[in-house]
């Protein structure tokens, strides 16, 4: 391969990708004997696109994601509820909310960084803090589709959740990936939403 081939091709893969997610994280959580879980993350795709209504459900949570290329920059708006306790919120499409929990004020951001047609990388944060008590979440955040479109990860990467009770803070750090499934390209009402 010629160098000028050899610098095109370069360039075309510092073009295309911004960040590559790791395959395989280990976790501190115990596995089985003195072996810790494994967090397996999907391989990125270039099928499909951002734009439209994703979906992500676990136990204790519901979220909806809608997001929107506006003058070529994506946009999402999230929209949260707490299947454990009376949270919830609903963002603007900068990704940003402030709402009330027992009368105090949580903010939360999910701000959009650099971007291409296959990937945005952005930070995650999320706080609340009450009287000797509170929840600080931040995250690097890397997004891109896998599957054949239909599925988006998003990586939250140097995840720490610092929690405070009774004065004294408990920090957290652990691997965290979250798959959401596509609804739809279109925006869905939240009602509309099969949770």
């Amino acid at each position: 391969m010629g160098v000028v081939s050899r610098a095109i091709a370069v360039a075309a893969v510092a073009g295309l990708a911004l960040v590559t997610p790791a395959g395989e994280e280990k976790t501190n959580l115990p596995g089985m004997g003195a072996d810790r879980q494994l967090l397996k993350k999907a391989d990125p795709t270039t099928a499909g696109s951002f734009d439209g209504t994703w979906m992500y459900v676990n136990r204790d949570m519901r979220w909806a994601l809608w997001a929107r290329t506006k003058d070529g920059v994506p946009q999402v708006r999230l929209q949260f509820q707490s299947l454990a306790n009376p949270e919830a919120f609903e963002t603007d499409w900068d990704g940003k909310a402030v709402y009330y929990l027992a009368g105090t004020p949580v903010s939360f951001e999910l701000k959009l960084g650099a971007a291409n047609a296959d990937q945005i990388l952005g930070t995650w944060s999320w706080t609340l803090k009450l009287e000797g008590t509170g929840r600080v979440e931040t995250a690097d955040i890397v997004i891109h589709r896998t599957g054949y479109g239909r599925t988006l990860l998003l990586d939250f990467q140097n995840y720490q959740k610092i929690i405070t009770k009774g004065g004294k803070d408990q920090v957290v750090r652990m691997p965290v990936a979250w798959t959401w499934t596509k609804l739809s390209k279109r925006e869905l009402l939240w009602d509309e939403l099969p949770f």
